[in-house]
């Protein structure tokens, strides 16, 4: 494998992701999509008593908010936004 133009170095955690609103009423645009660690926020949803806790982060070309699936580790380090 050759390098043909370095990026920046990589910092923290990272994962591509697709914007399909998943989670949020679906709508998502379907851009592709680094989503870094700081780019994580917990949300949740109470219904009967129960709450259900969501890792998600904001599609930066539409707006939408994508539910998504992290490593324990990332799940937590940022705080609810709703």
């Amino acid at each position: 494998m050759k390098v043909v133009k370095k990026g920046r170095a990589q910092k923290g955690w990272a994962q591509e992701f697709t914007c399909t609103g998943k989670g949020n009423g679906n709508g998502g645009c379907g851009a592709v999509l680094l989503v870094e660690e700081g780019d994580l926020y917990q949300t949740c949803n109470s219904c009967m008593g129960e709450t259900e806790y969501y890792t998600t982060f904001k599609c930066a070309c539409c707006g939408v908010e994508t539910d998504v699936v992290v490593p324990v580790y990332v799940t937590g380090t940022r705080s609810s936004r709703r």
